[in-house]
């Protein structure tokens, strides 16, 4: 499609003005297990070795859109995952690394020190997210491509009892 000037203007006042439902509808989402709605974009054709020495997709895409309010559950993959920002209100991505490291990842439509428009997620690490407004709209890559049985939820109070030092921001409300 051929952007002019105006159509541009014409397509992000538009998108200023959508809502998520009208997201969730246009882009055809449907629920996921850790929370928000998501759809598979893309699934590669060629296919690697897993860890588990198992064959699985090079790399797989979604659409994935948080709503205000809602937090994932804490889980993990056994890919890299690599978040991409579209819409909305900046996301908060909560870490937490092998060794007990927790930090927040930003991710938001404006290159700052604080916020990208990338961030990605080591495989194996505990993640939780959430929008800091009306809705979040981004795309994940996972490499390898993401399986749900390499997908783990775990409940905060456990997560937390595996990493003490760190327990209070793992079960922390963000919306409180």
């Amino acid at each position: 499609m051929d952007f002019t000037h105006d159509s541009k203007t014409q397509y992000f006042l538009y998108m200023s003005e959508i809502t998520a439902s009208e997201i969730i509808e246009q882009l055809d989402l449907e629920e996921h297990p850790e929370g928000g709605y998501f759809r598979e974009t893309y699934r590669g054709n060629e296919m690697v070795l897993g860890e588990d020495d198992q064959k699985r997709s090079a790399g797989t895409g979604i659409y994935f859109l948080l709503t205000e309010g809602v937090c994932t559950n804490w889980h993990r993959v056994r890919s890299d995952e690599l978040w991409h920002f579209y819409e909305g209100e900046q996301l908060v991505l909560e870490v937490i690394d092998d060794e007990g490291n927790f930090q927040q990842l930003l991710l938001g439509d404006e290159l700052s020190d604080e916020g990208k428009i990338q961030q990605l997620v080591p495989k194996n690490c505990w993640q939780r997210a959430y929008s800091t407004g009306h809705y979040t709209l981004v795309g994940c890559t996972v490499h390898p491509g993401f399986e749900f049985k390499d997908f783990e939820m775990i409940e905060s109070g456990e997560l937390a009892n595996q990493f003490p030092d760190i327990g209070a921001e793992i079960v922390r409300n963000p919306f409180a």
